[in-house]
């Protein structure tokens, strides 16, 4: 029995087992004191040429992430493991006398590399869809060794202030979004109760390859240019036929002088009709 007991510890007294239930014990005991725990801000814009440019900023209390004598940086990178993958993007360290964090650039970053495990913009036809679910059942087993309560937990305790700006109007937005013009904006405190996700959809504009090709599929630019070239054709006929019409100048004629009687006609001139033989007479 004493075996047994001992087999089913062992296992608890091993370096992966023993880290496993310490960083449980300080997560949990790092949820029981934190009255808010990272807060997550963004401001993006989608372009036209569905491309999206902005910032995104991940930020905790420096009180929070040094207890237990811990660096900023280590317990940053810590409680970052609760995060799903962002979007990737150019990331700086971001620091202020009480936040610690990190910001991701975006610029230009097409529509096809900003699907991340979180937050999402994809397009759908005619539409542009943002997603960035808050449940943590959406997320499945895609967070580092944590426990759907403490996932929960830790979620209740985050802060959200997103702002996305689309190029066309802005046809739908989750519960609690505020919508100004074109832009879509939510602020979520800590402690609130959170949505399953932040969702909206906006018109997208025609797809600039679509856009480039419909002055061919209407017919409109190459019929111009043929109509040009009919034209040209047109006018060099015409000059043509103009200089073909057009006599040539011949040789200069000689003076004529006055005829010799019997004598050959001057050169250029046509010989005079005589009649009895004699110039004038009859």
């Amino acid at each position: 029995m004493a075996l047994t007991e001992s087999a089913q510890t062992e296992p608890m007294n091993t370096a992966p087992g023993r880290t496993k239930i310490l960083r449980g014990a300080a997560c949990l005991a790092l949820l029981a004191v934190l009255s808010g725990c990272m807060q997550l801000n963004a401001g993006l814009t989608v372009n036209a040429d569905d491309t999206v440019s902005g910032q995104l900023l991940l930020t905790a209390e420096r009180k929070v992430l040094t207890l237990n004598n811990r660096t900023v940086e280590a317990g940053f990178a810590e409680l970052r493991q609760n995060i799903p993958a962002l979007p990737a993007g150019p990331e700086t360290p971001y620091e202020d006398a009480t936040h610690f964090g990190s910001q991701i650039n975006y610029r230009n970053v097409p529509l096809d590399q900003f699907d991340s495990e979180s937050l999402s913009i994809v397009r759908d036809g005619d539409r542009y869809v943002f997603t960035l679910p808050l449940d943590p059942k959406k997320y499945g087993g895609k967070v580092a060794e944590q426990a759907p309560e403490n996932q929960a937990r830790f979620m209740l305790l985050m802060s959200f202030e997103i702002a996305v700006t689309f190029p066309g109007r802005v046809l739908d937005a989750s519960a609690g979004a505020q919508v100004n013009d074109r832009t879509v904006t939510w602020r979520v405190m800590p402690n609130e109760q959170k949505p399953a996700e932040l969702r909206a959809v906006a018109e997208a504009p025609p797809r600039p390859s679509a856009a480039a090709d419909e002055p061919d599929a209407g017919g409109g630019i190459p019929w111009l240019l043929l109509a040009a070239g009919t034209v040209v054709l047109l006018l060099v006929a015409v000059l043509v036929v103009l200089l073909l019409r057009h006599p040539r100048p011949g040789p200069a004629a000689a003076p004529a002088g006055p005829p010799t009687p019997g004598g050959p006609a001057a050169p250029g001139t046509t010989p005079t009709a005589t009649t009895g033989g004699l110039p004038g007479a009859g």
